[in-house]
């Protein structure tokens, strides 16, 4: 797989690369109750200042229809995406002008199990971006025990596309986090999904590059605002045509040439 595209666009392949998920506090995200989000709210404050909520960019009923599931990355500073968007939740980046968020469900600190167990449908959907799996990493799930649980959330949104995000470096665990990662991977190129991975260029190896994390599990506000605007662009490309996203260029990394990609039970 080719690793030499510029991190704010999708790369061309079966499976393309954007996305990622980071989760939780060095201590695991704090649990909240168990809610389904619909559009909400934005909140204009950085992190840890008083919320100023506006309401969500109106969609005019012509955009990419998106749903979102996932962790605290995708919950947001509130920790329960229900709580509204907010400047820590890469969908208030990512939504309007062509991208109109409808719901979802996330909160921090859940794995990709609990996610499935509460996630709801949500109607006419065009784009699920599911991005989970750094708290499968912390509590010592590995891919394979979590695969069912993917599929559920993808059968229950029942979104027309789906994109997978990678997870990101996980400073606890790197290597186990970047197991699963390529476990996720390998799993969504035996699919129609689009994998998408937009933190190439702050990976240094298994680990974040300097000062794009703020505790080695979340990135900066300003890395959630890059997150965001990267998976919008992933989001309209798969919303105009998923098939650019899933050319596909040749085997996977790790897979022999000519074999079928390889297996995901290895776990961590």
């Amino acid at each position: 797989m080719r690793h030499d595209r510029p991190m704010d666009r999708a790369t061309p392949a079966r499976v393309a690369l954007v996305g990622a998920a980071l989760a939780l506090l060095t201590t695991g995200c704090s649990a909240g109750a168990v809610t389904t989000a619909s559009p909400a709210r934005v909140s204009a404050a950085g992190p840890g200042a008083a919320s100023t909520l506006v309401p969500v960019a109106a969609g005019d009923g012509h955009g990419v229809r998106v749903a979102i599931v996932g962790d605290s990355l995708t919950a947001g500073g509130g920790r329960l995406l229900s709580d509204g968007l907010d400047a820590d939740t890469w969908m208030t980046y990512a939504q309007g002008d062509g991208v109109e968020y409808v719901g979802g469900w996330a909160r921090g600190g859940s794995t990709v199990e609990q996610q499935a167990a509460a996630v709801q449908p949500v109607a006419d959907v065009d784009v699920l971006v599911l991005m989970s799996g750094t708290n499968d990493v912390r509590t010592g799930v590995p891919f394979s025990a979590a695969r069912a649980s993917y599929e559920s959330i993808v059968d229950t949104v029942s979104a027309r596309e789906v994109v997978v995000a990678a997870i990101p470096p996980y400073a606890r665990d790197p290597s186990a986090a970047a197991r699963y990662e390529r476990d996720l991977e390998r799993w969504v190129a035996t699919t129609d999904h689009v994998f998408v991975d937009p933190w190439r260029t702050v990976r240094a190896g298994e680990a974040w590059t300097p000062g794009a994390s703020v505790d080695g599990i979340h990135p900066t506000t300003a890395g959630y605002e890059r997150l965001g605007r990267s998976l919008r662009e992933t989001i309209l490309d798969v919303g105009a045509d998923p098939e650019v996203l899933r050319a596909d260029e040749g085997p996977l990394e790790g897979t022999p040439d000519g074999a079928a990609p390889g297996s995901v039970d290895g776990g961590s």
